[in-house]
């Protein structure tokens, strides 16, 4: 029996879905800044759009004295040097190789030091608010042309890896402000930071979908049951909270009896799975077909008559001292409501666990080579158990994200198929949480875009349907891999048969 070589992990096939991968990047980048360049260039010269920065009066920059300026130049400079040259330094070196990412935030924080006296002089505080900036469209869209032509065509050449990812999600990123831009140009103020934020909100069920399949598929084991989770932890968690009113420890216990009823229904599908050996993508359909026939039957039968069993109960905003203060940033990331904040958590939890523990390792063995991982003593069929459940309970408690975070009561069809773009996003994230976490952003970006653009309807030369449209055909685009060809777990969906 004949074996391809390329079904063969090895490093130089790694390598070659890598610089396959960055091509396919560096193109997606350079027709993007095509577009940018030809459709938001093309404006006329005399229109602008004004971006409105401040979202509330804690948005300013802390004003410092001129002396304290030089000295957080300084500083800032230094940072980054540092950051540049990790490896001249060995105590930092030893930082950079034991944390993942930290290289990435030192520079982050000396940018910030930079960023900070050189606006503070360039004079970006007005009467307690961020000044506004009014910037012509023609030469924004230009600019974001060149701009994503010239990182394109350093990715296709370079067959860069490490940071293709980081570098195609920033281009996507630029490609739709751009288009926000070209779209509130005229009279009515862009209020960007008001739609981040919006954005970060949305992306919070997204995080916890894509994080539940990225831990399902690592074991080899597809969840197509998502969204039949979502609805799942959604009704839950809110017929819960309304019936204790809201009042103690009730959304505490609202968002574990969310994630208890998204681990009933990994259970199920990996019983189903496991032991009997059937079709994963038929059982996750059956399974959100019963949740989305339950959810149906219990909206008309039950809450529409006790609607007091279907309030309005949101999560508590936290501001993080001194954080929330940042402007931009801060009610961006560190002033949201406290599930955002837990979603954060569950990226860097899962990560570690997948990568740097023991049961990480064993979970992604047999997810790759069933085979071989029970020959040394690991018990497939009870790896595959746990990270099912596991995915599950982190899908139940995305699921109060659409009742319970924006403080909203449970409605037929709230879920909107999302289930399903998170397993596209976990696609699109590599299996990997922290490109989950990326990439949930961006489609959490185009939602709010499509809910804002009902103010500039009137300059709207796209139908707002098309706009609202705009994930799910991220979502086609990703399937289909368009941007490129993503390597999955290698026994993914592969029923496994002891031997």
């Amino acid at each position: 029996m004949s074996t391809d070589s390329r079904s063969i992990v090895t490093l130089e096939n790694l390598r070659s879905v890598s610089r396959t991968r960055s091509l396919a990047y560096g193109i997606t980048l350079m027709v993007l800044g095509v577009l940018e360049f030809v459709w938001y260039g093309s404006a006329a010269s005399g229109l602008h759009t004004i971006i409105q920065f401040g979202y509330n009066t804690a948005t300013v920059w802390p004003v410092v004295s001129s002396p304290w300026r030089f000295l957080l130049l300084f500083f800032g400079v230094a940072i980054i040097a540092l950051a540049l040259r990790a490896a001249s330094v060995p105590l930092y070196s030893r930082l950079v190789a034991s944390i993942r990412g930290s290289r990435t935030m030192t520079a982050l924080i000396g940018a910030y030091l930079v960023i900070w006296p050189v606006l503070l002089w360039a004079g970006i505080n007005q009467g307690g608010q961020l000044r506004t900036m009014t910037i012509p469209v023609a030469l924004t869209g230009d600019v974001f042309g060149v701009l994503s032509i010239a990182t394109g065509a350093v990715l296709a050449w370079r067959r860069l890896d490490r940071s293709a990812s980081g570098l195609l999600f920033t281009g996507l990123f630029v490609f739709l402000l751009g288009f926000l831009i070209w779209v509130a140009r005229g009279s009515l103020d862009l209020q960007l930071t008001a739609i981040l934020a919006s954005a970060v909100a949305v992306s919070t069920f997204l995080i916890f979908g894509s994080v539940s399949g990225t831990l399902c598929e690592r074991s080899g084991v597809v969840n197509i049951a998502i969204e039949g989770q979502f609805m799942a932890g959604a009704l839950s968690s809110i017929v819960f909270t309304s019936a204790l009113q809201g009042t103690g420890l009730s959304k505490t216990f609202a968002l574990l009896l969310a994630g208890l009823f998204g681990a009933l229904f990994g259970w199920i599908l990996a019983v189903m799975a496991l032991r009997y050996q059937a079709n994963q993508i038929i059982v996750g359909v059956v399974i959100v077909a019963f949740c989305t026939a339950m959810s149906q039957f219990l909206v008309t039968q039950v809450l529409d008559l006790r609607q007091n069993l279907n309030g309005s109960y949101g999560l508590p905003v936290w501001a993080v001292p001194g954080l929330s203060r940042i402007p931009v940033i801060g009610p961006v990331l560190f002033d949201q409501n406290v599930l955002v904040f837990v979603a954060f958590a569950i990226v860097i939890m899962a990560n570690f666990a997948l990568f740097r523990t023991r049961w990480g390792l064993r979970v992604r063995s047999v997810g790759e080579k069933p085979i071989a991982s029970e020959t040394v003593g690991i018990n497939v069929v009870r790896m595959r158990y746990g990270a099912v459940i596991i995915g599950g309970f982190v899908a139940g408690i995305g699921g109060a994200g659409f009742t319970l975070g924006p403080g909203s009561p449970f409605t037929y069809g709230m879920t909107s198929g999302y289930g399903y773009i998170a397993l596209a996003i976990m696609i699109f994230g590599r299996w990997r949480p922290y490109g989950a976490l990326m990439a949930s952003l961006l489609f959490g970006f185009t939602i709010a875009l499509s809910a804002n653009l009902n103010l500039y309807l009137q300059q709207l030369v796209i139908p707002q349907q098309f706009i609202s449209a705009l994930p799910y055909l991220i979502t086609i685009v990703v399937v289909s891999g368009v941007v490129g060809r993503i390597r999955p777990p290698a026994a993914d969906g592969v029923p496994f048969e002891r031997r």
